[in-house]
């Protein structure tokens, strides 16, 4: 090996050590929502599904956070006198989204699908979103930590494929 390319071979670790730093400290840092979201309210006093504002929990590959327009369903006229419940009006008034923040980040060649989980495994949602319909603030962070061995250790308890290509692509 010529000094040239182990000098390339120990930048390119180097950058990569960087990439995965960055990563994970931008995972881990806390996460405060734009509107502080009573999910006990929704899904234990009104009996709301979760999949009811999270679409594509059970058909699609992910599931989506709730849509401005998927709140206006219900609050298009105010429910409550929440300086919260208004700003998704002020929202829609504007023209823009709700800019939820995501829990949860996986790294760009981890493919995940809900609906393998939820409707295929069978999975509850409590399995990685924790006990989420008892909270009456949002998280700040994500209620468990997404990693290869947390994964591969459901996976195995499941008796599910294992195999690198199932989940890295």
């Amino acid at each position: 090996m010529t000094r040239r390319s182990a000098t390339g071979m120990i930048f390119c670790a180097l950058l990569s050590a960087m990439a995965v730093s960055l990563f994970c400290i931008k995972s881990a840092q806390a996460i405060k929502q734009p509107i502080q979201y009573n999910h006990y309210k929704h899904t234990q006093t009104l009996e709301i599904e979760c999949a009811t504002c999270h679409q594509g929990v059970r058909d699609g590959v992910r599931a989506t956070l709730p849509s401005v327009e998927i709140c206006m369903g219900c609050h298009a006229d105010a429910v409550t006198d929440s300086p919260e419940e208004e700003k998704i009006r002020t929202f829609y008034s504007k023209n823009q989204e709700i800019p939820w923040q995501r829990l949860f980040k996986l790294p760009p060649h981890v493919f995940f699908s809900h609906r393998r989980h939820v409707s295929v495994a069978g999975l509850d949602c409590t399995k990685c979103h924790g006990d989420m319909a008892f909270r009456k603030t949002p998280p700040n962070k994500a209620p468990m930590k997404i990693s290869m061995n947390a994964c591969l250790s459901c996976h195995r308890k499941l008796q599910a494929k294992t195999d690198c290509v199932s989940c890295h692509r």
